[in-house]
């Protein structure tokens, strides 16, 4: 681990050595993600945030299966119970 130690400039502006914007892959215009939680601060980009959630994903997939499909069966599979529960609520009161 490495630790830079930043002087907060005027307007509250914090400059990234570059080394530490190379590591990142940050180039100018990127956009990045600070998290903060209790006294610690977490600097990340959303390119990273979103690899290491697809990397989590990957190893819970199943081989062969589409998660977006997979997820589309169970939302339709939810809304056509909800259809059927809704149409005997409604032979039940009489409608």
């Amino acid at each position: 681990m490495v630790v830079y130690e930043l002087p907060l400039q005027d307007n509250g502006r914090v400059v990234l050595p570059a080394a530490l914007r190379k590591a990142l892959g940050l180039t100018k215009g990127d956009k990045v993600l600070v998290e903060a939680e209790g006294d610690q601060v977490t600097l990340t980009t959303a390119r990273l945030r979103r690899k290491r959630a697809q990397e989590i994903a990957k190893k819970y997939a199943q081989p062969g299966v589409s998660i977006v499909e997979e997820f589309l069966q169970e939302k339709r599979a939810e809304a056509a119970r909800e259809n059927e529960e809704s149409e005997h609520s409604s032979e039940v009161s009489g409608s």
